[in-house]
């Protein structure tokens, strides 16, 4: 028999015990206001931060991270969708938001009622945002994009003079800046990234004449980072303010941060096994000699990457530990050799610091042979989220 309303409510109310809950996060708000203060440093009152809260501000909590970054002294904000920036209004946060896609014309009024800035590529998103302008009696407010090489979203540089002088000939709409995507800002040869600067810095020459006064931004966290002529009006800085650098060679920039993640589980079970033991789906590992395995209630459906199988390692009494056979749906299997007495109950650190020991979002990406933006946004929303500080 199912359970009356009254206690499906009670279900609904209940709240989440990290002292009984098998695995969560913990965000640290004040490293990331610190680091956003840290970046305008860096920066100069010159230029202006736009910090990335998309993906759920890379898995930290978008309207917390968003409050945290504002506090700290950003501009403004990013996001990629429109589902995203209502997330944000609807959290009373009414700074400057920059919507990074173009969307769909029928998303126009949404766009004009929650005064977001529109990413804008196309004729007919700036014909429905003039029409809802006028409609509602607000002004429309966006950022012409150029696509000098990404080759994904933007209207081409020698056709953005022409763009930009029919959008701006609508009315109710208004062009307040400019921007770009580097493709290759991590990567160790800069050629790309400095041709892709060049592109833009030829159109950013070419729209003076018509349309002066655009704010113009081309940086993201590696290229703020890399670049200094790339700073301009504004960058966006997406890693940087959640305190994760792109690269860890770019962890030596002279950008001193403080990362705001630490993820944690308790170990669920623990086991001896003899020698030659096959541990995991596919028994792609064996164990060399008799050990103890220690199952963690972690997996990828949760975000912890199952190209870690294997390779990756976490942090039990300040120590390091190898994750062994393969990530499971739901599981993580380590090889916890001679620690003595371990129980099921016992805390692990995935991402963060234990003891003198910390595992940051770079080694896991480094291990599972891809990006830290991938390993945070990877971070399932069913993760409790508890924010300290």
């Amino acid at each position: 028999m199912l359970p009356g309303r009254g206690a499906l409510s009670f279900l609904r109310e209940e709240r989440v015990n990290i002292q009984t809950s098998p695995n969560w996060l913990e965000i640290d708000l004040s490293a990331i206001r610190g680091n956003v203060a840290a970046l305008q440093r860096f920066l100069g009152e010159h230029c202006k931060v736009l910090a990335v809260v998309k993906a759920n501000a890379y898995g930290h909590g978008a309207q917390q991270a968003a409050r945290a970054a504002l506090e700290g002294g950003a501009w403004g904000l990013c996001v990629a969708s429109l589902p995203e920036a209502r997330e944000i209004r609807r959290g009373g946060i009414d700074a400057p938001l920059l919507l990074l896609n173009s969307g769909r014309p029928e998303e126009a009024v949404e766009v004009v009622h929650f005064h977001l800035i529109q990413a804008l590529y196309s004729r007919e998103m700036a014909e429905a945002l003039s029409r809802a302008a006028l409609r509602i009696g607000y002004e429309a407010e966006a950022h012409l994009k150029v696509d000098t090489g990404m080759g994904r979203l933007g209207v081409r540089p020698e056709e953005a003079l022409r763009f930009a002088s029919e959008v701006a000939g609508f009315p109710a709409l208004r062009l307040t800046g400019v921007f770009s995507h580097l493709a290759t800002a991590e990567e160790a040869d800069e050629t790309f990234a400095r041709a892709q600067f060049q592109r833009f810095r030829a159109c950013l020459d070419s729209l003076a004449s018509r349309l002066p006064g655009l704010n113009a931004h081309i940086a993201n966290s590696a290229a703020t980072l890399k670049f200094p002529q790339m700073h301009l009006d504004m960058v966006r800085a997406g890693l940087l303010i959640y305190g994760v650098y792109p690269t860890f060679q770019l962890a030596q920039a002279g950008l001193h941060l403080r990362p705001a993640l630490t993820w944690k589980t308790r170990i669920a079970f623990v086991k001896t096994v003899a020698a030659g033991t096959p541990i995991s789906y596919g028994s792609t590992w064996r164990a060399n000699s008799p050990t103890t395995i220690a199952t963690l209630p972690v997996g990828y459906s949760d975000g912890y990457p199952r190209a870690l199988s294997n390779r990756g390692q976490v942090l039990l009494r300040g120590r390091l530990k190898p994750v062994v056979g393969r990530v499971c749906m739901n599981h993580t299997l380590l090889d916890i050799g001679e620690e003595p007495e371990v129980r099921p109950g016992e805390e692990v650190v995935l991402i963060g610091q234990q003891e003198e020991n910390r595992l940051t979002v770079n080694h896991l990406a480094e291990w599972g042979e891809t990006v830290p933006h991938e390993i945070l946004g990877r971070l399932g929303r069913h993760l409790p989220r508890v924010y300290v500080k």
